[in-house]
């Protein structure tokens, strides 16, 4: 075993799931793939008992499913998972924004403001789609550290999680780059002014409008 496999041997189950959640995230498994036990195991050097234990944990988080003669595959959403996915994504991270707005920190949203500016204009243009992503991820742990409810944030990652390949294509669909980046600014806004009220409506609108575009185009993001 080289040192790459001894390296790798020595992960928990944990750090295992996480590597492959980040796949099934980027794509790099797609939905319906069927994964193998043993092409993981000697592709990570773990033992197959860990790699057991990482497909069930992400079974449990439903990114994968098991089936009866086909073993285990990435999950896929159709579009009644999606809207209701959305609906609750909506009411849990219009929740969160709003708690972030009445307690986050004076000057807490500067930084973001600004690189939601010039910066972000720059990415889209230059079609920095992976720094773009990137930036709305900062906004989403901001608005999760500063919300400061545990509970809360375990509801959000749940159901980023499932919805997070989705997030990735929808960024690309006609009108939404424009549209988000637009909600986005005005949601940084009502943050910087304490208004949780608005906040929480942007948020809101900015998922519902996500969500009907996903719709929209469902047979280009299947």
């Amino acid at each position: 075993m080289d040192q790459a496999l001894e390296v790798t041997s020595r992960m928990g189950t944990g750090e295992l799931a996480q590597i492959l959640r980040d796949r099934i995230v980027r794509e790099i498994y797609v939905a319906g793939q069927r994964l193998r036990e043993r092409e993981v195991s000697e592709e990570f050097g773990a033992s197959r008992a860990q790699v057991r234990e990482a497909f069930s944990l992400l079974v449990e988080r439903r990114l994968m499913v098991r089936e009866a003669n086909v073993g285990v595959t990435i999950a896929r959403l159709g579009p009644h998972e999606i809207v209701e996915l959305y609906e609750l994504r909506g009411a849990v991270e219009g929740l969160a924004a709003r708690l972030a707005a009445e307690r986050a920190p004076a000057g807490a949203w500067e930084s973001l403001c600004h690189d939601f500016g010039a910066p972000a204009d720059r990415m889209i243009e230059e079609h920095d789609i992976d720094g773009y992503l990137e930036l709305i991820d900062r906004a989403y742990r901001s608005i999760v550290s500063y919300a400061g409810n545990s509970v809360l944030q375990e509801t959000m990652a749940q159901i980023y999680d499932r919805l997070a390949v989705l997030a990735r294509r929808s960024i690309l669909l006609p009108g939404r780059t424009v549209e988000g980046l637009r909600l986005h600014r005005e949601l940084l806004a009502a943050l910087a002014a304490r208004d949780g009220e608005a906040a929480e409506r942007i948020k809101r609108a900015n998922l519902s409008g996500a969500c009907e575009t996903l719709l929209r185009f469902a047979n280009y993001v299947r």
